[in-house]
């Protein structure tokens, strides 16, 4: 497979959810003019064959080609483990985004955190063009919250999708004023383009803003969620529902994008 063009990449495992993630994958390969690429990572404890694996894919690269022809479509099979896969497919395949169904959350986000791209996880079978026009990004004391505005505004330039800033409240601590800093920095930003923006005062501080992000992107009914992924939860965390997977669980059509702001990410170029 060549190299040198920015990827969408699908998580393929030829489960039932792989269809639905292969077309949110063409949605957002399309639109930020992209080029998608199905990839599947054999399973030795299923004896996986490596050909049989990649005519199941060039099957379906070929007919979405046929139906397609704007997009250009690839499709890669690695045998070696998830980790170097992930380093291969951001340093060598330049990955923008891995596109991934719900069921396989359990599965990946243990590894995000080795991911230089975001994870993006999906469910919805209709309505794809409506929910990527709405976006919400938390925006707490955290630097990270710059991060999740940067990619939100891929699709806000790309697809004019309106971009919800759902901002926390610290009260009168000084986590506040950061708040404040990390919302007049993204907004001096977001004004160099032409989509619309709208912040959410939220009445909630940052340890819980992702859940309340959550209740507020379900409001919207169809939307896409930015947020950032944590890698030391807690007991508490998990039973008060503020892990990824706890909101992932919960998103219902919504998709959800879970970026890694530990570590640098790739950038798109447009």
């Amino acid at each position: 497979m060549e190299n040198g063009e920015q990827k969408i990449f699908v998580w393929c495992d030829f489960s039932d959810g792989m269809d639905d993630a292969i077309l949110h994958g063409i949605m957002i390969a399309s639109t930020l003019g992209k080029e998608l690429c199905l990839f599947h990572l054999l399973d030795f404890r299923l004896h996986e064959n490596s050909e049989i694996a990649e005519a199941r894919l060039r099957g379906t690269t070929t007919k979405i080609s046929n139906f397609l022809s704007a997009i250009r479509v690839r499709y890669l099979v690695h045998n070696q483990d998830l980790i170097k896969s992930l380093n291969e497919l951001a340093e060598l395949y330049e990955c923008l985004v891995l596109v991934a169904h719900k069921k396989s959350a359990s599965f990946l986000l243990p590894v995000l955190q080795y991911a230089a791209f975001p994870f993006l996880f999906v469910s919805a079978k209709t309505n794809l063009d409506q929910i990527y026009k709405q976006i919400v990004v938390p925006v707490g004391y955290m630097k990270k919250s710059k991060d999740l505005a940067l990619w939100a505004s891929y699709l806000g330039r790309h697809n004019n999708a309106g971009i919800n800033l759902y901002m926390s409240d610290e009260g009168w601590s000084e986590d506040q004023k950061t708040v404040k800093n990390n919302l007049f920095s993204i907004q001096r930003f977001y004004g160099k383009f032409r989509f619309p923006v709208q912040v959410i005062e939220s009445h909630t501080p940052t340890w819980k803003l992702q859940k309340s992000a959550l209740g507020h992107a379900l409001s919207l009914k169809f939307a896409m969620l930015i947020i950032a992924g944590s890698f030391k939860t807690t007991f508490l965390d998990s039973f008060l529902g503020l892990t990824e997977d706890k909101v992932i669980a919960k998103s219902e059509d919504l998709s959800v994008m879970c970026v890694n702001s530990r570590r640098d990410f790739y950038t798109f170029c447009s």
